[in-house]
C-alpha cells in the first residue's frame, strides 16, 4: 500500500463516527450494494462465512425495529446482523480464544467493513446493541441457530461527530510490547 493510500485509509477511519441522527432520505441501491459487498468480502475463520444480514427498509419493517429498540435514530435502513452458530468456527479451549466461537469475531469484522464502507460513501452508521432479543427474533423470523450480534443503523447523517469522538488514547496507552 502506498503512503498516500495508507494516509487516505487512516483519514477515513478518523472521519468515521457513530451517527445518532439521520435524515429520512433512503439509500440508493448502489450505496446499499456497496455496503453489503463490504460484508461479503470480509474474512472469516476457516472461511466459514457465518455472518447473516437482514436489510430492513420499508416503513412496516422500520416500525418493527422501533418496537425492538429505541435507538434507530431515524435511520432509513437497518441491517440486522447475526451469525449462524452451526456454521461458525468453534475451536476448543485451550486451543482458541476464551469465547471459543468465531462467529462474533467474524460478524464484527463484517460490521467494521460495512461501517467503513458507509463512511467512504459519505453516509452515517451506528452499531446498536440495545434491542429486545426476543422481539427481533420474532419480528424478523431469525432462525434458532442464528446468534444476534447487533442492529446497524444506516442512512444520510443529520449530525456531525460528537466532540468526544476526537478523544483518542495515545499509542503508548493502547499498546505494549512483548507483555502486557
Amino acid at each position: 500500500m502506498s503512503d498516500h493510500a495508507t494516509a487516505a485509509y487512516l483519514d477515513l477511519l478518523g472521519r468515521r463516527y457513530s451517527c445518532r441522527k439521520f435524515t429520512d432520505e433512503q439509500l440508493t441501491d448502489e450505496e446499499l450494494a456497496a455496503i453489503l459487498e463490504a460484508a461479503r468480502l470480509s474474512p472469516s475463520a476457516r472461511n466459514n462465512q457465518p455472518t447473516r444480514l437482514c436489510v430492513v427498509q420499508d416503513p412496516a419493517g422500520l416500525s418493527k425495529v422501533d418496537e425492538c429498540s429505541d435507538c434507530r435514530f431515524g435511520a432509513s435502513t437497518v441491517i440486522v446482523v447475526a451469525y449462524d452458530h452451526d456454521v461458525s468456527s468453534h475451536p476448543t479451549a485451550p486451543n482458541g480464544p476464551e469465547t471459543c466461537d468465531f462467529g462474533d469475531i467474524d460478524s464484527s469484522i463484517a460490521l467494521t467493513n460495512m461501517d467503513n464502507a458507509v463512511a467512504s460513501l459519505g453516509l452515517g452508521a451506528c452499531c446498536v446493541g440495545r434491542f429486545d432479543l426476543d422481539r427481533v427474533r420474532e419480528h424478523f423470523a431469525v432462525p434458532e441457530s442464528y446468534r444476534l450480534v447487533c442492529l446497524l443503523m444506516v442512512g444520510h447523517p443529520d449530525m456531525g461527530p460528537a466532540p468526544r469522538h476526537f478523544e483518542r488514547r495515545t499509542l503508548d496507552e493502547l499498546v505494549s510490547r512483548e507483555s502486557f
